[in-house]
């Protein structure tokens, strides 16, 4: 075998050793670009775990009224009252009681329904008419006297109440000697406490009297306690006619 210079002898090793360290560094390449391949981030179109409890959340919110739900069923609320006060009966009198008796006011005197020459001259007035209640009630403080005004003594000195039923007067007002107090004690029934003058003038009222009225269709009626007194004032006694006369 002829002997291999050793100038080609190199060359050759050298193309050896190229061509047994390429395929090495090939297979290097491709595992890093595969291990490269394999760290890359995966994209979604899905949201986020986050954004899954915000949509609970947006559930649980949608549960909720809407501002406009609740104002809806306020006005609805509102309508239904406004409905239920226009069911109710409301009298409406020719002169308005609450203007024609206002409180605090003394428009003037009222004559006696028989014609006498007794009148009762309205010095105050506490007015609590209403014309939608079964009762309701003025109060006038004042004294008798004739056409020419009050007889300004201790024994003139009275009040009057006139009662309403249903807006309507049951009659005209009757005098007691003090009137005391009308408590409500049901729609259609009141207590009425009144004062007499039960020994002298000057010792004032001295007796106490207390009786229950029940409204009975356009009247009043009492039911308990000192009936006969009571009929005493408001029966047997002249009623003084609503309204004004100066």
């Amino acid at each position: 075998m002829p002997a291999v210079p050793p100038r080609r002898l190199r060359r050759f090793s050298a193309a050896l050793l190229l061509a047994t360290s390429l395929p090495l560094t090939l297979s290097a390449c491709r595992s890093q670009e595969d291990s490269s391949s394999s760290e890359q981030p995966v994209f979604s179109s899905q949201a986020p775990a986050e954004s899954e409890a915000s949509d609970g959340d947006g559930a649980a919110s949608t549960k909720a009224p809407a501002p406009a739900d609740s104002t809806d069923e306020a006005d609805e609320t509102t309508t239904q009252q406004q409905e239920k006060g226009k069911d109710r009966e409301c009298t409406e009198l020719p002169n308005d009681p609450r203007q024609v008796y206002a409180s605090g006011t003394a428009p003037g005197r009222m004559p006696a329904d028989d014609g006498s020459d007794f009148n009762f001259w309205i010095g105050n007035i506490e007015n609590g008419y209403d014309p939608c209640a079964t009762i309701s009630w003025i109060i006038f403080r004042g004294s008798l006297g004739d056409v020419e005004g009050p007889a300004g003594t201790g024994a003139s000195m009275v009040d009057g109440l006139a009662l309403y039923v249903n807006g309507a007067p049951a009659k005209d007002m009757s005098v007691f000697e003090k009137v005391e107090t009308v408590t409500p004690v049901s729609d259609d029934q009141v207590d009425f406490t009144w004062g007499e003058r039960s020994r002298s003038t000057a010792e004032g009222i001295t007796a106490h009297h207390t009786v229950r009225l029940q409204a009975q269709g356009d009247t009043i009626a009492p039911i308990s306690g000192e009936v006969e007194e009571f009929n005493k004032m408001w029966v047997d006694l002249p009623s003084y006619q609503l309204g004004t006369y100066d």
